[in-house]
């Protein structure tokens, strides 16, 4: 049987225990935070843009010009221009700030914890001797918790150089949060910044694209030394790494491999979004088809359609396929159609072409893979080769083929 393996291994096979043990997400899933484009949600433009934040508070007028400035460079980080001083712009933002206040407050809060409350004896019938056992039980205990407390209100108008109204909307955002004993709170001054910069870019967004995040897992196996670059956005690089692994001859293992190649292509999408759309939209195109080879090849896997999240990622969290296709939905929008044929049909042309032939399925046979295994591997294949004739079906019966995949070749052969 050693020597089998071994042969396999030679010819480019797989033993399925070895395999299995290498590719998937692991005990500890890893996930990492990518960086995504969102497309503006107006299809206006942003050519000479002019930025205009007032209030009739005497004490927000210097928060009304930080909006101001934070709308600008989030125009500029999404492509679009800036009108000169003197210059009545192409497009007017024009901000009313009607409120910025934060304030702390201290509660307290009664909480519980287990531990050790005293000792007992207990006979220990073995040893014929008492015992001295821990007791444990529930202590109720108070902290104070310091709260900080903010908003932001106001309104804002999206006019073109004529002075028509193209856009409007109201300002409200908001921070509430809890801090034990106060540890780790922010300063108020942090916190209103943070909501003058959300209420800019949420205005920008209406004009210009803009960036969120998203948690997503990554597969570990042959992949994990690549993560560092998931991890940095560097999705270049890690998209080099994940084709230099060649491609896997079982199917559910394989599927790991698809999927890395699909998170890469949507991380390299976004980072290029801006710069360079049609690619954009034609590697969005390429990582559906991965992430549905993935889904088709591996079912059992259920993080290949379903979002992944836990106490320790940030972020949102969504499902792959349904995330990516609304990312194309909404550059479709902006853009206009891609061609998604071409991009399936490269997408495809670069995953494994795999032909299927009776010897090729007495071998997996005889490494130990189970009829699951051979089916699925059949339904993968891209093109088979199967000779069903009397006497090659008793060549597979004897090779240690079952009925049941002999007859899903004989299906596939038709």
């Amino acid at each position: 049987m050693r020597k089998l393996a071994l042969s396999l291994l030679a010819a480019g096979l797989f033993v399925a225990s070895d395999v299995a043990a290498r590719e998937g997400f692991g005990f500890t899933k890893k996930a990492v935070q990518m960086n995504r484009t969102n497309p503006p949600l107006l299809t206006v433009g942003a050519r000479r843009v002019k930025v205009t934040a007032k209030s009739d508070r005497d004490g927000i007028k210097d928060d009304a010009a930080t909006l101001k400035r934070y709308a600008e460079e989030f125009i500029l980080t999404g492509g679009g221009t800036m009108a000169t001083d003197r210059d009545k712009g192409d497009l007017r933002i024009s901000v009313d700030l009607d409120r910025l206040d934060s304030h702390e407050s201290w509660e307290t809060e009664q909480k519980s914890r287990t531990e050790k409350t005293g000792t007992k004896q207990e006979w220990n019938e073995k040893k014929k001797k008492y015992e001295t056992k821990d007791v444990y039980g529930t202590v109720y205990y108070t902290v104070q918790v310091k709260v900080i407390d903010a908003n932001l209100t106001g309104t804002w108008d999206l006019a073109d150089k004529n002075g028509k109204i193209l856009d409007s909307g109201n300002i409200s955002e908001t921070f509430r949060d809890k801090y034990s004993e106060g540890k780790g709170s922010p300063a108020p001054s942090a916190v209103e910044d943070d909501l003058l910069e959300r209420a800019a870019k949420k205005i920008a967004s209406r004009i210009v694209p803009t960036q969120d995040s998203v948690t997503l897992l990554v597969p570990k196996g042959s992949f994990e030394d690549l993560i560092p670059l998931a991890e940095m956005n560097a999705w270049d690089r890690y998209l080099a790494g994940v084709e230099a692994v060649k491609p896997l001859r079982d199917p559910r293992q394989e599927a790991y491999r698809q999927y890395a190649l699909g998170v890469a292509k949507e991380g390299l999408a976004h980072a290029n979004a801006i710069e360079d759309t049609a690619r954009a939209m034609h590697l969005l195109n390429e990582a559906v088809v991965h992430y549905e080879t993935a889904v088709k090849s591996n079912p059992r896997e259920a993080l290949f359609a379903k979002a992944y999240s836990s106490l320790f990622s940030t972020g949102n969290s969504t499902a792959s396929l349904p995330r990516v296709t609304a990312s194309i939905a909404a550059f479709e929008k902006w853009k206009g159609p891609a061609r998604p044929s071409t991009a399936r049909a490269s997408a495809t042309s670069a995953s494994p072409k795999t032909v299927l032939t009776n010897e090729t399925l007495v071998e997996m046979a005889k490494a130990g893979l189970t009829d699951e295994n051979l089916i699925l591997a059949i339904d993968a294949a891209s093109d088979v080769d199967f000779d069903t004739s009397p006497n090659a079906l008793i060549a597979l019966a004897k090779g240690g083929v079952s009925r049941n995949v002999i007859a899903h070749m004989q299906k596939k052969k038709r």
